[in-house]
């Protein structure tokens, strides 16, 4: 049987400081330095005629605009169809805002990174060489938390695929589900957060190898403190680098230990889908009707300000400011005024006995989970963040508890079920 080939190639996307950064609403002010370098990872893959384009990129969100740049950019250059391409983000909280925009000193940030992720495609493109694989699963307890109820998230799986050439491992897909957001809204360096310690931890022990990470669902999983708590500026003594180095070295090392002893793949084929999937969204207000939500709240923020017995009533109208605001941008972004359903991008990468689906968005750690177990003869990967970025996709039974990702969701209760069907008909299709 032909073998696999594979290509692997990384590009630094670090900013300047100065630049506005992504992530926390209570940050003020611009990056005053960086802490440690932003990459864009790639790796191209081939087996006979059919070929996959899979890119990591250290920012918060890949917007759709920029997805889609990326990919037709790609595609333009190699003829490589749009859809045999992935980007995800590893949604770092402490990279520059990529959201569209007219100021000329954001737009050129947005440029070096697209220009960075393609030339990176390119270069692996051209370093193809003939690859053996292994592809395995290693369970890291005790780190992520569901942090809507700061118990244990459900799923700690972290899941691998290394590329051999001989015995020298070439490059590999780490993927788990939790928020690179240990550094909190504080901290204004540029940070890569746990996954870039991840990358570093593998890469010394395997110099020369490439590592693509690719975050999981974690929508509802951090370390364990409060959103809401974090939205407002609160700030936790264990959110620090020293805890993103712990993090992300035993994630690192239990990625390097599950390769060790990983299996061989004895055939390697190359499968990729792309389907759009509709979604029920909620009974949206328009973006006027939220602005002028948005500007009540700001007065009545102002008018409690200073009052000290009002201090829970000011910090509830806060909550529910951010709140409008990130549905107002997502509404604005998507342009869905009026509609009541969306269409949603999922797409998969089969790679032997692994199944990579990209979800566009922040997915519920059981909702991912409801995924993965639909295929035990598969090892299926959860892809957040990949491909667009439409926000919280939450279970059915968070809508009656309500939150911050609930009320920032552009979706209807029923979404979690319609999604989870259409992805595992995806991950089935993929198998056959």
């Amino acid at each position: 049987m032909e073998p696999l080939f594979a290509g692997f190639a990384a590009r630094v996307i670090t900013p300047s400081e100065g630049v506005a950064m992504a992530g926390y609403a209570a940050r003020s002010g611009g990056a005053v330095g960086v802490h440690d370098d932003l990459y864009t990872n790639a790796a191209v893959l081939r087996h006979q005629d059919q070929l996959a384009i899979l890119i990591s990129l250290d920012l918060l969100e890949v917007p759709d605009y920029l997805a889609t740049r990326i990919c037709r950019e790609i595609h333009e250059r190699t003829q490589i169809p749009m859809d045999a391409i992935l980007v995800a983000a590893t949604h770092t909280h402490s990279g520059p805002v990529v959201i569209e925009t007219s100021d000329a000193r954001q737009q050129s940030v947005v440029d070096k990174i697209a220009e960075a992720a393609v030339d990176a495609a390119l270069q692996a493109l051209t370093a193809l060489e003939p690859v053996k694989v292994k592809v395995g699963s290693v369970q890291v307890p005790g780190i992520a938390k569901n942090r809507r109820t700061l118990e244990p998230s459900p799923d700690c799986d972290l899941n691998f695929i290394g590329f051999y050439a001989g015995d020298e491992l070439k490059g590999c897909i780490i993927n788990f589900p939790l928020h690179p957001t240990v550094l909190g809204a504080e901290n204004r360096q540029i940070t890569a957060d746990y996954p870039g310690y991840l990358r570093r931890t593998v890469e010394e022990a395997h110099p020369g190898c490439c590592v693509l990470f690719f975050n999981g669902a974690t929508g509802n999983v951090n370390i364990g403190y409060s959103a809401d708590a974090s939205a407002l500026g609160e700030v936790y003594n264990f959110r620090t680098f020293e805890k993103a180095a712990e993090i992300g070295g035993r994630l690192g090392q239990a990625a390097i230990d599950g390769l060790e002893s990983g299996p061989w793949q004895e055939q390697v084929v190359i499968k990729v889908r792309k389907v759009d999937v509709s979604l029920p969204l909620k009974d949206l207000p328009g973006v006027q009707e939220l602005e002028m939500m948005i500007s009540r709240k700001a007065r009545e923020i102002e008018t409690l300000r200073g009052v000290h017995t009002a201090t829970d009533k000011r910090e509830q109208l806060e909550i529910s400011k951010i709140y409008l605001e990130c549905l107002k941008d997502l509404i604005a972004a998507h342009k869905l005024e009026g509609f009541r359903e969306a269409a949603v991008p999922l797409q998969v990468v089969r790679i032997g006995s692994a199944v990579l689906l990209a979800v566009p968005g922040e997915l519920f750690a059981e909702l991912g989970l409801s995924i993965r177990q639909s295929r035990r003869d598969l090892q299926v990967f959860i892809v957040g963040y990949a491909n667009g970025s439409w926000g919280y996709l939450p279970t059915p039974e968070a809508y009656g508890q309500g939150g911050y990702e609930v009320e920032t969701s552009l979706f209807a209760r029923s979404m979690g079920d319609v999604l989870v069907k259409g992805a595992v008909k995806l991950v089935a299709a993929a198998a056959d």
